[in-house]
């Protein structure tokens, strides 16, 4: 089985988008944490059962990591204050390892299989194995696929924020890999360029649009 596991929404200010996109949906974004090994920061909010979203910035406290660093987070320019650059599709064991097969064959950069940490707000380590989602284009409508090892996700283990997706949906200029189309609750259509569309919807009826 597939399901969308997280969109990606890049940001300069986290704690200042933090609080813009929380405001407009009347929610609170929860703590992610640091990728040491990416050079970024997280936080998070649950937009349904299994998925989630993350904005996510370049760590100012991490000197050891330069660019470009991954999901496009330094092509952000200054003027733009976000944009939403990449989505994950989770899977795990032999569908993970088709899948993967599949994204190579579009093109081998998006099939290399890394793994992933993340250090938690409490010390513990997140660990998980993702396809390479690149620091390069900007924008990608082919997603990255994640495998959690059978570990609860980061949106199982956020509260319930009464957030829900009432749409994602994009254009691709290259060919997408065939198991998007069993993804639930995507809509992909053929564009002179990659775009990502992301219309959340919050407990009281709020609507945000969240773009590339």
């Amino acid at each position: 089985m597939y399901h969308i596991d997280h969109f990606v929404y890049l940001v300069h200010d986290l704690e200042g988008m933090a609080d813009q996109i929380g405001h407009q949906l009347g929610v609170a974004f929860r703590p992610g944490g640091r990728h040491q090994d990416r050079g970024t920061r997280n936080v998070l909010l649950r937009v349904g059962p299994k998925t989630y979203l993350e904005l996510l910035a370049i760590d100012p406290d991490n000197n050891a990591i330069a660019a470009p660093r991954w999901m496009g987070v330094d092509l952000l320019p200054p003027t733009v204050v976000g944009r939403l650059s990449r989505w994950a599709v989770a899977t795990t064991g032999e569908q993970y390892d088709m899948s993967r097969r599949e994204l190579a064959a579009i093109s081998p950069a998006m099939g290399v299989s890394e793994p992933g940490s993340r250090q938690l707000a409490d010390g513990s380590t997140l660990k998980w194995r993702l396809t390479a989602p690149g620091a390069e284009p900007a924008v990608r409508a082919a997603p990255f696929l994640i495998d959690w090892f059978g570990q609860l996700t980061p949106a199982e283990k956020l509260p319930e924020a009464g957030v829900s997706i009432r749409s994602f949906t994009g254009r691709h200029a290259r060919q997408l890999p065939s198991f998007v189309r069993a993804v639930e609750g995507v809509t992909f259509t053929p564009g002179p360029e990659d775009v990502l569309r992301l219309e959340l919807v919050g407990p009281a009826g709020q609507l945000v649009i969240l773009t590339s």
